[in-house]
């Protein structure tokens, strides 16, 4: 992540405060106070404001805390209908999106936090949430193995009738496990989606019509994805601590459901690895 001087490494807990970090020395720069962010609770929004999900330990009530760069403390303090944990935001900085416990996704308008709209997105929780690499697009995963996508349009202008099943382009059931983590790819003629799961494989799939490419299986569960720049390479978080390295290219449809090969890297974190960014 970057504030608006500098690239810096922001990191969140459930048992600590948000804490900035400088990306080449390591040094801590800031910490941002009163925050118990959950799994994937954590997200830039623009260039002026970081949000977290955040469950109070004494209520259990749950909020999204906004911070700007320039206080410890919040900013705002959005309600929100149930707890939250996966946040992602538009490049802009407007729209934040947040997934929920009962698989609903809530969209809120920034720095208002007026809820603009909620729709069921999954049957269990929402356990990652990502916007495509066009900004077009909010794709999730849930603990019930499914992606779905929705164009970011039409759930900002939805009316307050509009099923959740009318605003979906497409949801189909990815993994036998929770999905952990989506990226996407986009192109003119093959945009395609990348995800991972507690079932220990990574898979490629084709956007519009969700068929799969390709399956990368491994020996652990993988806990995050990250693409190369120039988005050729995949990494991949190892719940055994290892880091795993592996080419994006899906080839033909002969390819599907055969392991691909990949490179481990030597270091291994002592635990396993629950973040990866690039």
């Amino acid at each position: 992540m970057s504030s608006p001087s500098h690239p810096i490494v922001l990191t969140s807990s459930l048992n600590g405060p948000v804490t900035a970090f400088d990306a080449v020395s390591g040094v801590p720069l800031c910490h941002f106070s009163g925050s118990r962010s959950p799994y994937h609770g954590l997200a830039l929004v623009g260039n002026s404001f970081i949000a977290t999900s955040h469950i109070s330990a004494e209520t259990s009530s749950a909020s999204i805390h906004l911070y700007n760069w320039w206080s410890s403390t919040a900013l705002h303090n959005f309600l929100v209908p149930e707890p939250v944990a996966p946040l992602s935001a538009t490049l802009d900085g407007l729209y934040l999106f947040a997934g929920g416990l009962s698989g609903s996704i809530h969209a809120l308008s920034v720095p208002s936090g007026e809820i603009l709209a909620s729709y069921s997105a999954h049957n269990k929780p929402v356990s990652c949430l990502k916007i495509s690499e066009d900004g077009s697009l909010l794709i999730s995963g849930g603990d019930d193995g499914t992606i779905s996508f929705v164009p970011i349009f039409q759930i900002i202008e939805a009316s307050p009738d509009k099923s959740s099943t009318s605003l979906m382009l497409q949801r189909f059931v990815a993994h036998d496990g929770s999905v952990t983590a989506i990226d996407s790819i986009m192109a003119q003629c093959n945009s395609t989606i990348i995800s991972s799961s507690l079932d220990c494989t990574i898979k490629i799939w084709g956007l519009l019509d969700g068929t799969k490419l390709r399956t990368v299986t491994f020996p652990c569960a993988i806990m995050g994805i990250a693409l190369d720049q120039i988005r050729k390479e995949f990494f991949a978080a190892g719940s055994d601590g290892f880091i795993y390295k592996g080419s994006i290219n899906a080839g033909s449809k002969k390819h599907v459901n055969q392991t691909q090969e990949f490179i481990r890297w030597a270091q291994k974190h002592d635990s396993g690895i629950v973040s990866l960014v690039m």
